[in-house]
This record gives structure tokens, C-alpha cells and sequence, in this order.
């Protein structure tokens, strides 16, 4: 019997893997962030970098190193979650954000997406729900 040809790939198959995307959360609630801290860790595909409880340090991490998706919550210590997302647009920043909040508002919705958000999830949603607009982000 003949012995089979071993399988060849086109070299453009061959892919190195893609790097994980990088995940900082801005929310002032310690508990919450310890809980999606793990689920993003958990995830695979995402590096979670840490949580920040201002807006004026969410700014300067996303200024300052690649991040690839912020998690914004719209209460901050000092400031409107609203006020971050202005700020970041009008620098120009490369960083998807999410909004995560507790207001379940349709306005608030519309506001975020407007405001250049790419998705708007309301805390009280599903861990999928979450995980699905960080991987479409």
C-alpha cells in the first residue's frame, strides 16, 4: 500500500494567535469590579488590566497605555460617566467603550450610543449579555 502524502496548509492559513484585547473597567464599585474582573479573566480572550473609580484616571490610562475596551460605568467618584466618554472622543481615542450602568433608559441608551459608546449594557443584564458586547467591541 502506498504510503499517504502528508497534509499541506497554504502558508496564509497559518496564523499566529490574535493577542488578547485589553479591558480596563471604570466603576466605583469595588465588589462588582472583583466579580467581572474574574469573569473577563476567566473569559481567554481578554487581558483585564485593572479598574479605575474616576473618570479623570480612566482618561489618563487610556491616554497613557493600549486599552482596547474601557467597561464605563456612568457613576464615577467625580464625574458623569458621560463626561469620560466627551473626553475620549474628543482626544480622538482608538478605545471601544461600553457602557455599563444600572439606568436601564432608553434615553440613556440613545445618549450613550450618540456620545460614540459602541454598546450600552445595564448591569442588572446577563454575563453573556456583557461578554458579547466586549467580544463584538
Amino acid at each position: 500500500m502506498p504510503a499517504e502524502a502528508p497534509e499541506t496548509y497554504p502558508r496564509n492559513l497559518v496564523t499566529s494567535p490574535r493577542p488578547r484585547r485589553r479591558v480596563l473597567i471604570a466603576d466605583n464599585s469595588p465588589d462588582l469590579v472583583a466579580v467581572l474582573g474574574e469573569i473577563i479573566r476567566m473569559d481567554g480572550s481578554f487581558e483585564f488590566v485593572g479598574h479605575v473609580s474616576t473618570g479623570a484616571a480612566a482618561v489618563a490610562r487610556v491616554r497613557s497605555e493600549t486599552i482596547d475596551v474601557l467597561l464605563l460605568d456612568l457613576g464615577l467618584e467625580d464625574c458623569h460617566g458621560f463626561d469620560v466618554l466627551d473626553q475620549l472622543v474628543a482626544a480622538g481615542a482608538v478605545t471601544k467603550v461600553i457602557v455599563h450602568t444600572g439606568h436601564s433608559s432608553g434615553e440613556m441608551k440613545a445618549a450613550a450610543k450618540s456620545r460614540g459608546a459602541v454598546a450600552y449594557v445595564v448591569k442588572s443584564g446577563s454575563v453573556e449579555e456583557l461578554l458579547a458586547a466586549i467580544h463584538a467591541a
